[in-house]
């Protein structure tokens, strides 16, 4: 079993040690998410419907209506780009994580960085969907677990510039093969923290982001070492002392 306790406090040593500042990175990650799914939520009329569902009689701000009338081929687009976007930002988060844990000073640029891969980020990231959703469609739970299956596919995809994404999608399967219920666990300690941050408007989530991400890597960089499943940094490549990987998984 994973040392969950030591891995967070590994996180935050590695967040307070990083040559650049980790919570700044966090805030311009989450302003420019934010204001993407913004622009998404307002052109598609999704805060129309909520106000109304709220009280039917509530007047609708004009710049509200004058966004939701934008014509509908031009509310797709942004609707299908805009998380496209996201998930292009989001490797750059984890670029940016992957690289102060090796110690390496990963400047602010480093989160449009996922944009030199973003034709592998985004196929991934529409295959991981799909396969989600076919899970999903047997019941809630067949869902949830495909997602902690494939939680590594895009740290394996980034850190191997060789791999295809079918091939992370793989390689996340077998390096999370009897780890999902760690996985979840983990998620849960967190729930404090998610909480927290949605009673702050995400003001929190400039600190809940970054302590989530490094521990998330940790996990990630932990299990790879313990397996023997995929390739590690020259840093972190050391005598294998864990357990025997074909024995039984915990």
């Amino acid at each position: 079993m994973i040392d969950r306790r030591q891995l967070k406090l590994e996180a935050r040593d590695i967040l307070r040690g990083a040559r650049s500042s980790p919570w700044v990175f966090a805030l311009v990650f989450l302003l420019i998410t934010g204001s993407l799914t913004l622009l998404n939520d307002v052109t598609s009329g999704a805060w129309i419907t909520s106000l109304r569902r709220l009280d039917p009689d509530l007047p609708v701000p004009d710049f509200l209506l004058r966004a939701a009338s934008i014509p509908p081929l031009a509310a797709t687009f942004i609707g299908v780009i805009v998380p496209l976007i996201n998930s292009v930002l989001g490797a750059g988060q984890i670029l940016y994580h992957l690289g102060i844990r090796s110690g390496r000073e990963m400047p602010l640029s480093t989160l449009f960085e996922g944009f030199n891969q973003a034709g592998r980020v985004i196929v991934l990231a529409l295959l991981q969907t799909v396969l989600i959703t076919l899970w999903s469609f047997l019941f809630i739970i067949p869902g949830i677990v495909a997602a902690y299956r494939y939680r590594f596919a895009l740290y394996d995809l980034l850190e191997d510039p060789s791999l295809r994404p079918l091939e992370a999608l793989r390689m996340s399967s077998a390096q999370t093969y009897g780890y999902k219920a760690e996985l979840f666990l983990l998620d849960l300690s967190f729930l404090g923290w998610f909480l927290l941050s949605a009673l702050t408007l995400n003001l929190a989530s400039v600190w809940v982001t970054p302590y989530y991400e490094q521990t998330q890597v940790g996990y990630f960089r932990t299990i790879k070492r313990t397996k023997r499943i995929g390739a590690l940094p020259p840093e972190e490549r050391r005598p294998y002392d864990g357990p025997d990987p074909f024995g039984p998984s915990v």
